[in-house]
């Protein structure tokens, strides 16, 4: 929330608060996923499949591609645009790699808030720099309060599914 006001106050001005805000949220998020990240019993080969491959490769090149657009307005927070781009990644990939582990309920809805995220941070700096418009905000924020509801709901609702429960070897 407090992101939130410094990015409609002024993006420019408060980028610096944002670049530090940003990223410790991301930090955050990816730690409260550590009950449910785990690289065990993730087989390669569901990371380096060709859907999978392409999806990743989409995600970098909007990122690199907004990165550029915004680069020149950003050239004195350079640091603070690399490192939300690098926690941004980090919790991209705990997410995914929950997500594809599958093996928890609700997933689904932690993948559906990494998307929403990635939305999220691709549009808040063209809308803010180049593009304003009241609409744009209005799909800007609810797509965010979709990604904060969905992550939440996934933190709140998840449970082990199948053999492999989260916590058997402490019972």
């Amino acid at each position: 929330m407090i992101n939130d006001v410094f990015v409609l106050s002024d993006f420019d001005r408060f980028f610096r608060y944002v670049g530090i805000l940003l990223p410790l949220y991301y930090i955050l998020c990816s730690y409260l996923l550590k009950p449910y990240f785990s690289l065990k019993g993730l087989r390669y080969l569901d990371i380096f499949n060709l859907p999978t491959l392409i999806g990743i490769l989409l995600v970098v090149y909007v990122t690199i591609s907004v990165f550029n657009l915004v680069m020149p307005s950003l050239e004195d927070s350079m640091g603070f645009a690399v490192l939300i781009i690098i926690t941004l990644f980090i919790y991209l990939g705990v997410c995914f790699i929950v997500y594809l582990r599958n093996q928890f309920s609700h997933t689904n809805y932690l993948l559906l808030a990494a998307i929403c995220c990635i939305l999220v941070n691709a549009l808040v700096p063209i809308q803010e720099l180049y593009y304003d418009n009241p609409l744009f905000t209005a799909v800007i924020y609810s797509v965010d309060i979709v990604a904060m509801f969905f992550y939440l709901k996934f933190l709140i609702c998840t449970e082990p599914e199948g053999e492999d429960k989260l916590f058997s070897d402490y019972l």
